[in-house]
């Protein structure tokens, strides 16, 4: 589950560079870029903290139990 959040917490981050660029080189119209900015802004707010800050399982480490 955090590996899938971690992805979509990037795809977000990617596409608050892409659209822009996007909207520069008239590909995207401005409304379209304002209200897909948002989404994404609010889609990573939303995603981000549930795996940020998490440390994994010592088994998932390489650690072993002593």
């Amino acid at each position: 589950m955090r590996t899938i959040l971690q992805i979509l917490s990037i795809s977000m981050l990617v596409l608050t560079v892409l659209l822009p660029s996007l909207y520069l080189f008239d590909a995207l119209g401005e409304v379209a870029m304002k209200w897909a900015l948002l989404f994404v802004t609010l889609v990573w707010f939303a995603v981000t903290p549930l795996w940020m800050g998490r440390r994994q399982p010592a088994s998932r480490r390489g650690h072993r139990g002593s």
